[in-house]
């Protein structure tokens, strides 16, 4: 992470961080539905996808989601359709 990234989250940290381990979604901070949770877990089983974070930052249009790399495009829009579906 460059250092501006660094000290973007200590200015404005993010609302939640989910952590993506051995395909299972945990909530590591913040608060967050287990519904999302389970829908995170789903998409992560499905497709193959071993680890990851996200994180769920505050913006003018609502809560954006950003990603660790190990997580491709195609697999962020999912967890995007989801997060739709429960309005965080």
């Amino acid at each position: 992470m460059s250092y501006l990234k660094i000290l973007y989250r200590k200015l404005f940290p993010p609302l939640f961080t989910v952590r993506i381990k051995s395909g299972e979604a945990c909530l590591a901070n913040g608060k967050l539905t287990t519904s999302f949770l389970g829908d995170c877990t789903e998409i992560a089983r499905k497709n193959r996808i071993p680890s990851g974070w996200i994180w769920g930052c505050s913006s003018p249009g609502g809560t954006r989601l950003e990603f660790s790399s190990e997580i491709s495009k195609r697999d962020r829009q999912r967890f995007r359709n989801a997060a739709g579906v429960h309005r965080l």
